[in-house]
């Protein structure tokens, strides 16, 4: 389901807060540990700021979500496996994916090393994801989820396994959306029908939902090109979306949508780490609009694909 992707919108502020602290309050690691130079006054803030924005999510989903009367414990019944034909789990998968990523930073920013950094961030992710996930276990029409919950943990320690096997370096997630409301999809036509389309949230909407596998392949076979150089910076694309995954119409035919594409990959216009290519860092797990080429279920060109 949708609810972890929000609760990303919470480290990210966690991680630019943090950044800004560390930058300020450097000089204050030089009292800490001499061995790491770790910023214990940075770690308190992290450890301070994480919890309080994550508080904040919850309560915001708690009213969105969860406001119905709340049940004893208990696991999925199945219902999950029949949402979405299953998409939702990409999309935990590349949220965990980027809230590790995140929370690594944050650590970075601490000073701490870069083992505790790689999986302080995975375990992170996955602390704030099982937490929604237990939440779920008392809602009365979900439960707790082991499905969902293997696509959170397989995200948030994708990136320590990208820095232990550097080859997996070359494959990299994305999200992107389909944000042109002129034309309305099957799942706000039933919700239209069904009399809820004030319950209408655009995360639970699949068919402008599109999750992107970007392959790298300057880094694969023209290592010594500088990346920054046309058309180095530019990367192979594959993406899955939906197609009417909820319709009242009997006609309508649900299922998957195959793109093939290129992708962007805006990190690569940086020679250095700097601000900028932080920023850029996480803008890039959003999927630019590129030209695309769907092949399921029918063959069409994009000059732009979202």
């Amino acid at each position: 389901m949708a609810k972890n992707r929000i609760a990303i919108l919470a480290v990210c502020f966690c991680l630019f807060s943090s950044l800004i602290f560390s930058q300020e309050n450097d000089t204050i690691s030089r009292y800490s540990d001499s061995s790491r130079n770790v910023n214990v006054a940075g770690l308190v803030t992290v450890g301070a700021v994480t919890p309080l924005a994550l508080t904040g999510v919850y309560v915001y989903m708690h009213h969105a979500w969860w406001s119905e009367k709340s049940t004893g414990f208990h696991f999925d019944d199945g219902k999950d496996l029949k949402y979405a034909r299953n998409l939702d789990k990409l999309g935990h998968f590349t949220a965990s994916y980027l809230a590790s990523t995140a929370f690594s930073d944050i650590l970075r920013l601490t000073h701490v090393s870069e083992n505790w950094a790689l999986f302080g961030g995975a375990g992170l992710s996955v602390l704030n994801a099982t937490i929604i996930e237990i939440k779920d276990g008392f809602a009365p029409y979900w439960g707790f989820s082991v499905y969902d919950e293997v696509a959170n943990v397989l995200g948030a320690f994708y990136p320590v396994l990208q820095a232990k096997v550097p080859f997996f370096q070359n494959f990299n997630f994305k999200w992107s959306f389909d944000f042109d409301y002129r034309y309305d999809t099957e799942y706000f036509k039933y919700k239209q029908k069904t009399g809820s389309a004030d319950g209408y949230f655009f995360i639970d909407d699949y068919d402008r939902q599109y999750f992107w596998m970007t392959v790298d392949w300057a880094n694969l076979f023209c290592k010594e090109k500088p990346k920054y150089k046309f058309p180095y910076f530019f990367d192979f694309a594959i993406a899955l979306s939906g197609n009417n995954l909820k319709t009242l119409d009997a006609n309508k035919k649900e299922g998957f949508e195959l793109y093939f594409g290129i992708d962007l990959n805006l990190t690569k216009l940086f020679k250095q780490k700097n601000v900028g290519y932080y920023i850029c860092k996480y803008v890039n797990f959003y999927h630019l609009p590129m030209p695309a080429l769907q092949v399921a279920p029918r063959g069409k060109g994009y000059w732009l694909m979202y």
